[in-house]
């Protein structure tokens, strides 16, 4: 009888360790728990366009090593289509899905209802009203960026005529045109803002074409807020008779136009993600979130600003401080451009 026993306890002991080897864990950790969260992220262009698409894929990349979470991400998606990728990845198990890209965002609120147990992260640039609880608003928060963008320029000019370029009339862009129109007011500068939209963000023809035709009319500091348009405006900025200087938006691109090129407006989306999937884990399915402005946050300009003084740069980073602190504020006015 009690070498049944034993043999029944010895049985039972391999059974537990067996099953533990099965669902992955050691002994004393809850079975499950890796893998329990997913990730999945959607792009609109390519992950290799050294642009707005590559900061969203370093960020995944970044925040599912650091989490030790599952990601996965398919790019260049068109509208259309973005539905049926959602929805595939929701049957694959995915309860985190990341849209980068405002255009993907009323796909998302479409179908966001049917799944109140996945999180979706949509990227915004208008306070809403209608939040819904299964989704992160990550505010971007360009203009104020831009705040710095127009300050930059409105120093460096010399025929006080500033050109913008951008891709779309859309709220973002009239926001970024009144900051920079907010910062040449503070300054007291007489500089005028040109500004033209090409249409597409990333169509290189077009922004060279209206580039060129910005520098015709005098201008000798663009301000860029296209994407892989941006390499029509780099063309444009070094064939040109007179020297024109240029600022661009997400990342550095000095080595794209290293004579010409001022600074950026940068962005590291690992800050926000890294704060909504740590949200997300720890039990919070939505909320806002916005994209701060300063040093070792979402946001923040590139210094030293090439092809200006030393005194120049001081100047634009002590106002740095002052828009990261708060005792600047920029103005958000998405409604109409205020230009002068």
């Amino acid at each position: 009888m009690k070498k049944s026993l034993k043999l029944v306890t010895i049985c039972m002991v391999i059974g537990m360790i067996f099953l533990l080897f099965l669902v992955g864990c050691e002994p004393g950790e809850t079975p499950g728990k890796e893998g329990e969260h997913k990730l999945a992220a959607l792009f609109p262009g390519s992950i290799q366009d050294a642009d707005y698409n590559t900061l969203g894929y370093v960020a995944l990349e970044n925040i599912g090593e650091e989490y030790g979470i599952e990601i996965a991400y398919s790019e260049q998606i068109a509208v259309p289509d973005v539905e049926r990728v959602m929805r595939e990845y929701i049957d694959a198990g995915y309860n985190m899905i990341w849209v980068h890209g405002s255009q993907f965002n009323g796909t998302a609120l479409e179908i966001g209802d049917e799944f109140p147990d996945v999180s979706f992260i949509i990227e915004v640039d208008v306070t809403r009203d209608d939040l819904k609880p299964n989704f992160w608003y990550m505010d971007r928060n360009f203009y104020t960026g831009f705040y710095m963008l127009g300050a930059v320029a409105g120093l460096t000019t010399e025929t006080n005529k500033i050109g913008y370029v951008g891709g779309l009339g859309l709220p973002f862009t009239r926001g970024e045109l009144n900051a920079m129109q907010q910062a040449l007011d503070d300054l007291g500068s007489t500089a005028k803002i040109h500004y033209s939209f090409v249409g597409d963000l990333n169509d290189p023809v077009k922004s060279r074409t209206t580039a060129e035709s910005l520098i015709g009319a005098g201008c000798d500091i663009l301000i860029s807020s296209v994407n892989l348009g941006n390499y029509g405006l780099f063309t444009a900025v070094e064939k040109a008779d007179s020297r024109v200087y240029l600022t661009t938006k997400y990342s550095d691109k000095t080595e794209h136009a290293p004579d010409n090129y001022l600074t950026t407006d940068l962005f590291d989306f690992d800050v926000p993600l890294r704060d909504i999937v740590g949200k997300v884990i720890a039990g919070e399915k939505g909320g806002t979130l916005d994209l701060k402005y300063g040093k070792e946050e979402a946001r923040y300009t590139q210094f030293p600003i090439n092809h200006v003084s030393e005194e120049i740069n001081t100047q634009l980073m002590a106002l740095a401080d002052d828009v990261e602190s708060g005792k600047i504020t920029v103005v958000k006015n998405m409604d109409t451009i205020e230009i002068e």
